[in-house]
């Protein structure tokens, strides 16, 4: 008994149109392209192949689903999937220099939020193109920014062909590729890190999330390998993502152009999922348009839970939005909400003098903010002091913010001049270094060569450990003046320990209102492996008091570990 019927794909679009299936405007645009290429295809040049069609659907069934409670069951795809797969292989145009006719769509746009079942489709489709599509040497790749994400595709696609029994005795499957002897075709993993794409003689290549690119190199370099193929696919799956400035929301553009006919691009099939403009994002009948397979293979009560996260993180907000609405949001959302910040206020006058701290600077332009910033992880408390020029607090009052209100008030230090007198910066660290046990203290060398050395030359060194990558530590002395570059792999981890202590409740502060304004303005940089980081260039205003917390955290995560409890030789202890 088939399972994947032609007809499927039909009453899809039927309901799509009647409103039956709930829809945003570019999936009824698609389908609205299919039924006008239905009335006008002897206008347009084209044919409908049913029989082509259904041959694809016919032979993905052959494979099996690999994981959850259908594992090892024929591949039933659902009605959207039905409808992309017919129309990407049903559509075709002769070609009067060999008297063929060849598929019309060379290229599929299919953007998704996730657990929508867009990886598995890729891998069934990328096995259609290596086994079954009369190609002879067909070179097929599965391919993304990173060799891990371009393998997820290849991965679940040898494991179809391995649970597959009439596919798996045609197929000859090792580590990192897989091979049809009889028709010399291969399909492999290849990423944009790895700068292994030149020279492809690409049949099909799956472009697995397209928003994470910086670039578009990678797909370029595959479009240039299809250029002595008849019928090639380049098949791009991909959530939404918030760089509007990546190639992938040019081309999403593009996309949108031809479904609403502002195009003369006829060579690209597009199907967008997502919510329309006037939805809200918290009415869950608008969830059921971005997201075709809810209720299969991504369940309601998931979505639910994603949602109560978002409610009460910024950040989680923006994820739930683009990764699982599909809407592309480009973080200008709170990041803590206001209440949780407020709940850890709990100023302490009471810390030792004797108490282990770590420090944290974020140097301004020269007429801009510094903030410093003491973290003592045995209190798990946080203290942040800003020095700004007097002239700049003239010029912030002309727009609305009192500066020398919080300087009278004692939360900021406003320096003669025009330009921050890092003269106040230091004698406050020389105080504290004497008050307190300073273990480290650490900034962005940005504008700090100058004041990192004479720090350095008054505050000394600090008997430590650095753990070595085989978890040995590895003790010297080092400078208690550290640097502490601002990129994603050093701003990840204590970002979200910031994140993580502000929303438990555990952390407290000294209840700075200059850090609580600062904390609003805050966006977040999200990378294509989930490291996060505040970025200054995307959020609405200062937020150097908050980054300076993050680099007080993570200098104590770098240093703590190794500065207590150990015993070597005749030091224990810190120095």
């Amino acid at each position: 008994m088939k399972v994947n019927k032609i007809e499927t794909a039909y009453q899809y679009a039927d309901d799509i149109r009647s409103g039956k299936i709930p829809a945003c405007k570019y999936v009824r645009l698609a389908v609205e392209k299919y039924h006008d290429q239905q009335a006008r295809s002897e206008e347009l040049g084209i044919i409908w192949d049913e029989k082509a069609a259904q041959r694809v659907l016919s032979f993905i069934e052959l494979l099996c689903f690999t994981a959850g409670s259908e594992a090892g069951k024929p591949f039933k795809l659902e009605g959207w999937q039905s409808f992309l797969v017919a129309n990407l292989f049903g559509w075709k145009k002769y070609d009067s220099t060999d008297n063929q006719f060849y598929r019309v769509y060379r290229e599929c746009y299919c953007e998704i939020p996730k657990k929508n079942g867009k990886t598995e489709l890729g891998a069934a489709i990328a096995i259609y193109m290596l086994v079954a599509d009369k190609e002879d040497g067909a070179q097929v790749y599965t391919a993304a920014y990173t060799r891990d994400q371009a393998r997820l595709c290849f991965n679940a696609a040898q494991r179809m062909v391995k649970k597959s029994p009439f596919v798996k005795k045609r197929v000859r499957s090792l580590t990192n590729n897989m091979s049809v002897p009889e028709s010399f075709s291969t399909m492999s993993a290849i990423s944009h890190d790895a700068g292994n794409s030149e020279g492809k003689n690409t049949h099909c290549a799956i472009y697995d999330e397209f928003h994470v690119h910086l670039t578009d190199d990678l797909k370029m370099s595959l479009e240039s390998g299809m250029a002595s193929r008849k019928q090639p696919i380049l098949f791009t799956p991909t959530t939404a993502g918030s760089n509007k400035q990546a190639p992938c929301y040019k081309f999403r553009q593009t996309c949108i152009n031809i479904l609403e006919g502002r195009s003369n691009i006829s060579d690209t099939f597009a199907l967008i999922f997502t919510i329309d403009e006037d939805d809200d994002w918290n009415e869950e009948a608008t969830w059921w348009k971005a997201n075709p397979n809810l209720g299969v293979s991504k369940q309601l009560e998931y979505l639910r839970n994603k949602y109560k996260k978002a409610k009460e993180n910024g950040r989680e907000e923006v994820d739930f939005k683009t990764k699982q609405l599909n809407l592309w949001v480009d973080a200008a959302i709170t990041w803590l909400k206001e209440k949780y910040w407020d709940a850890c206020s709990d100023p302490l006058d009471d810390i030792p003098l004797d108490a282990v701290c770590y420090g944290g600077v974020d140097l301004g332009e020269t007429s801009d903010f510094t903030a410093y910033s003491k973290y003592f992880p045995d209190y798990n408390y946080v203290t942040t002091r800003y020095y700004v020029p007097e002239e700049t607090a003239e010029y912030a009052a002309r727009f609305g913010i009192d500066y020398k209100q919080w300087a009278n008030d004692g939360f900021m230090v406003l320096t003669p001049g025009k330009t921050t007198d890092h003269e106040w910066l230091k004698q406050d660290i020389y105080e504290d270094a004497s008050k307190y046990d300073m273990r480290f203290i650490s900034m962005d060398p940005w504008h700090a060569a100058m004041l990192k050395l004479q720090l350095e030359e008054e505050l000394g060194t600090t008997y430590a450990a650095i753990r070595r990558e085989d978890g040995s530590l590895d003790f010297d002395y080092h400078s208690k003046v550290q640097t502490y570059k601002q990129a994603a792999a050093n701003m990840s981890p204590p970002t979200k320990q910031f994140e993580e202590i502000v929303m438990n409740g555990t952390l407290r502060h000294d209840g700075n209102p200059i850090s609580a304004w600062m904390l609003k303005n805050v966006a977040l940089h999200k990378d294509a492996i989930g490291n996060i980081r505040p970025d200054k260039a995307k959020s609405r205003d200062k937020i150097d008091g908050i980054v300076a917390k993050i680099i007080a955290i993570g200098t104590c995560a770098k240093w703590h570990s190794g500065t207590d409890n150990y015993t070597s030789g005749e030091f224990t202890g810190i120095i």
